[in-house]
């Protein structure tokens, strides 16, 4: 099973905590996002995001995924901050078959920075913090 490691505000790290310590429910919805390039670029390649929603967190957490990566339908997510990078509050997931689909010209940086802002503005209406991280490798 796949594990992933997300990097939270400390204040946001501690509500889930204290929730995982009281055996309070986190209720989650996982599912993919994939932006394709509507230009005329030669072989396009989508970006591929995982979101988790913690719904009762009040919080969204997306992945850029490694392109060409198919993502496991069950996976754990670890939620560390700054003040406890040691120390992850699991959270088993099952990934729903649900593929939000947008397209968006240009480089995979421009569609990651469209993607990233559009589920900013769109969980801040929902009144949920958003956050972005990036798990594709380093390019060589």
């Amino acid at each position: 099973m796949v594990q992933i490691l997300c990097w939270l505000d400390t204040e946001d790290y501690w509500y889930i905590h204290n929730m995982h310590e009281n055996n309070q429910t986190l209720d989650y919805y996982a599912y993919r996002f994939s932006v394709d390039d509507n230009s005329e670029a030669p072989d396009p390649v989508p970006v591929n995001l995982l979101v988790v929603e913690l719904i009762s967190a009040k919080m969204a957490v997306g992945f850029v995924l490694p392109p060409k990566y198919e993502m496991d339908k069950d996976f754990t997510l670890g939620f560390i901050c700054q003040e406890r990078p040691d120390k992850d509050v699991p959270l088993e997931c099952k990934l729903s078959d649900e593929v939000k689909t947008a397209q968006y010209p240009g480089t995979d940086i421009d569609r990651i920075e469209y993607i990233g802002f559009t589920l900013e503005k769109f969980y801040e209406q929902k009144e949920a913090k958003f956050y972005l991280h990036d798990l594709r490798p380093p390019k060589q």
